[in-house]
């Protein structure tokens, strides 16, 4: 395995400033140049991900499921850009000539980031950072004798400007859990970064970015669920080892279905009423062996509601529960789940969610 998933996802979920963001906050020409040096920066990062391949701890699978190399190389990763997010957090700015950079407070800056710094300095030195440091006024060799550093990018004249803008409006937002400000920040999120609002359009770049060949099926899928049917998209976030985004859509409070999007991927899940995944199983010779498979799984899941299986009905062969299912457990009953790859099952999709 390797963290080329990981960062194939945030990379196509790096965000592009755009002027029709809805903020108060007035941007400067110099800031928004920033914001462009600053997405071509971390686009660098994801791309650069084989330099973050370093661990030589033994490949064991963790609780979490990933391997423990590679665990620490996504660590790599992630380190490089929350010592970035540190340093443009505690940071002030300055200037060297007609240069800008940030001085940074060391104490300050240990408050924010408590991991090691060598391979994420190394790592930002490669893509046009240089540090200075200070011990009081007198420049020092090395970080450890510091007690304070200066950082400057030499690829850009605004990413410094811009950066310092965007951890400033991070910290003056609430705390929101569907978007930590560490991952705004590593993604360039510029609607939340500068609005505070999640972007709930399911067409949005990044999305389609995300889903790259099976996009057009996606587009088709909310055309009918949103456009045609009015179902609200509600889109969340995470971040964290296996990154994806999860696109609900509801019916006022109630969830129709749910779409996982990661990588080349969309995958669904659509709890069935009892009559529609009847209507599935009596015509089960005409739909694609995904929506088959998943008629297989059909069945009772010892959710405790009945007794000796009572509310299980044979349909056509297939054992089906009856009763109206309450939580993701009972949902299990009787519902579609599988990986999005064709029309035909876009087809079916839709046809079940106009019957809601």
């Amino acid at each position: 395995m390797s963290i080329e998933n990981q960062a194939s996802f945030y990379l196509r979920n790096v965000c592009d400033y755009e002027p029709n963001i809805n903020s108060d906050i007035i941007v400067t020409e110099s800031v928004i140049k920033g914001f462009g040096e600053f997405s071509s920066l971390l686009r660098t990062v994801y791309q650069d991900w084989r330099s973050y391949e370093t661990s030589t701890a033994p490949s064991v699978r963790t609780k979490i499921g990933i391997m423990s190399d590679d665990l620490e190389n996504y660590h790599n990763l992630t380190y490089t850009l929350d010592f970035l997010f540190a340093i443009a957090l505690t940071g002030e700015l300055c200037s060297e000539g007609e240069t800008q950079g940030l001085r940074i407070d060391k104490a300050q800056f240990k408050t924010e980031y408590k991991n090691p710094v060598a391979f994420p300095m190394g790592m930002l030195e490669k893509y046009g950072f240089c540090f200075n440091y200070f011990k009081g006024e007198k420049a020092v060799d090395e970080y450890k004798r510091c007690d304070r550093f200066d950082a400057y990018y030499e690829n850009g004249e605004h990413l410094i400007e811009s950066i310092k803008l965007i951890a400033h409006q991070l910290t003056k937002q609430e705390k929101k859990k569907e978007m930590p400000a560490k991952v705004a920040f590593m993604l360039a999120d510029y609607t939340f970064i500068l609005a505070g609002e999640i972007n709930q359009n399911p067409l949005q770049k990044c999305i389609m970015n995300t889903l790259g060949p099976v996009k057009e099926l996606w587009k088709e899928l909310v055309y009918v669920i949103q456009d045609d049917c009015g179902f609200v998209a509600d889109s969340s976030f995470n971040p964290y080892v296996f990154p994806n985004r999860t696109v609900t859509f509801k019916k006022n409070k109630k969830t129709i279905c749910k779409f996982g999007v990661t990588v080349d991927r969309l995958n669904i899940r659509l709890p069935l009423s009892f009559e529609v995944a009847k209507d599935l199983i009596l015509r089960r010779e005409s739909l694609p062996p995904s929506i088959n498979r998943n008629i297989d799984m059909f069945g009772c899941v010892n959710c405790g509601k009945c007794e000796d299986k009572n509310n299980i009905v044979m349909v056509d062969g297939v054992p089906l529960c009856n009763l109206p299912y309450m939580n993701e457990i009972t949902e299990d009953s009787r519902c579609l789940r599988f990986d999005v790859t064709n029309l035909d099952e876009v087809s079916i999709v839709c046809d079940i969610v106009r019957k809601f």
